[in-house]
């Protein structure tokens, strides 16, 4: 047998099936990139979004009657609103154009972004089930309507009416939600927050807190006088912090690093108690993070030097600046670097300070 001829004719035989087979599935692709192009446009016709706008302003209630007037103006939906001194809150739905210029307006308002969300959602496939089942309960309370006419029970007849008239209250509630859903595409849900921004403690709320911890502090005298002040001062402190703001008070003693066993008129002691308070930037996002948030404060307090033949007291003042280097709602673990200005002996024992400290809440 001449295997040669007889591939060929098989080939040969082949040939339009293939041919016809390629056409098809050629017009099969090109059916579904259509469709697909279709699905892909009825996608992106049908998403709405949700977004959020954290601000907060200095000039707090004279943007707020301006906020008032642009929504008015605008014809924004307002669906809830919050006020009190500290913020405003509105939920309002816009169109995207409009959510746009809100975000434009904010630089004239003088409103300044803490953060913002955005998220996208897809009602398509949402829609398309609400229509089938829709069409469901349409069939459904037919066969029901059908049935009742029919039936010449009337214990039978009152079970059909019971489930006849749940079947219409959830079709009403099914139409009304996917009128709801088909009106909501292209729109922008805007949670928009205003926050009062304090440059003081006026009229703010303290929270209060009980946290203990203990500071480790180094203080480096920048014109040390022989025979009366060291170069160099540790200390160990108790620290308690009893505000979120934070506030707290010190209280601990230091001693001299390099003064000699032999020297006697040397500051070699000292006790200290203090006060002070540590202030969150808003360029820094307030304190939120859990980590590396930066602070400036300040600390006032009372120190009593003491050596073997001399001793001096003084009130100080320490402007201070700090990152809190690790934070959550149980423990608060910071590093501080302040300039030491005593009132007396100011020449001779100020300097540099640094501190680091741990507390632990109860």
């Amino acid at each position: 047998m001449d295997y040669k001829k007889l591939l060929l004719n098989v080939l040969v035989a082949s040939l339009p099936l293939a041919l016809n087979a390629r056409s098809s599935y050629d017009d099969e692709d090109e059916d579904g990139s259509s469709s697909f192009v279709l699905s892909a446009k009825a996608s992106r016709d049908s998403v709405c979004k949700e977004a959020t706008l954290n601000t907060y302003s200095i000039n707090f209630d004279k943007v707020v009657p301006v906020v008032e007037q642009y929504i008015s103006e605008n014809s924004l939906l307002v669906n809830s609103k919050t006020q009190n001194y500290e913020q405003v809150y509105y939920n309002v739905v816009m169109t995207e154009a409009q959510y746009n210029a809100i975000k434009q307006q904010l630089e004239g308002w003088k409103c300044a972004v803490l953060n913002s969300t955005e998220t996208t959602k897809n009602l398509s496939r949402e829609i398309e089930n609400q229509s089938v089942y829709i069409e469901r309960l349409k069939s459904d309370i037919h066969e029901l309507e059908a049935r009742i006419a029919k039936v010449k029970n009337d214990s039978i007849a009152e079970e059909l009416e019971s489930e006849l008239y749940d079947k219409r209250e959830s079709l009403r509630k099914k139409n009304r939600n996917l009128s709801e859903g088909r009106a909501s595409i292209g729109t922008v849900n805007l949670n928009f927050y205003l926050m009062r921004d304090e440059t003081s403690p006026r009229q703010t709320k303290v929270l209060f807190v009980n946290m203990p911890g203990f500071e480790y502090s180094f203080l480096m005298v920048g014109n040390p006088k022989p025979g009366f002040s060291a170069n160099y001062y540790n200390g160990y402190n108790l620290k308690y912090l009893f505000t979120r703001g934070k506030t707290f008070i010190t209280l601990g003693v230091f001693k001299a690093r390099d003064v000699a066993a032999t020297d006697s008129t040397t500051l070699t002691d000292a006790f200290n108690i203090s006060f002070g308070q540590d202030f969150y930037s808003r360029h820094f996002g307030r304190g939120s993070r859990k980590c590396f948030n930066m602070y400036s404060g300040y600390n006032v307090g009372f120190m009593a030097f003491r050596g073997e033949e001399s001793s001096a007291k003084t009130i100080y003042v320490s402007p201070t600046v700090g990152v809190e280097l690790f934070k959550n709602r149980y423990v608060l673990w910071d590093l501080r670097g302040s300039y030491y200005l005593p009132f007396k002996y100011n020449y001779d024992l100020r300097g540099w300070q640094f501190s680091t400290s741990f507390n632990v809440a109860f």
